[in-house]
């Protein structure tokens, strides 16, 4: 059975900028564990022109939570601070 898993990709785009770029991956349950999850949505993010420094986060780590805070923050919203 396959998981859906919602993924981040902080890479760096083709213009040479820092950039998200969102995938979802289908893992297994044996695959999520052993974290080749975040192997998969790096080489779709390099499939799609995205080069290094990458690092790979879903939708549970910690990295999305704060992504969360750091767009109120972006936005103005004193709470996101």
């Amino acid at each position: 059975m396959f998981n859906h898993i919602r993924m981040v990709v902080l890479a760096t785009n083709a213009a040479g900028s820092p950039d998200l770029f969102l995938t979802s991956v289908e893992a297994t349950s044996t695959q999520y564990q052993h974290g080749r999850h975040y192997d998969m949505a790096l080489l779709r993010a390099r499939d799609e022109g995205y080069s290094t420094p990458m690092i790979a986060f879903d939708q549970h780590d910690a990295a999305a939570r704060m992504l969360r805070r750091a767009a109120a923050f972006i936005d103005g919203d004193a709470a996101g601070a």
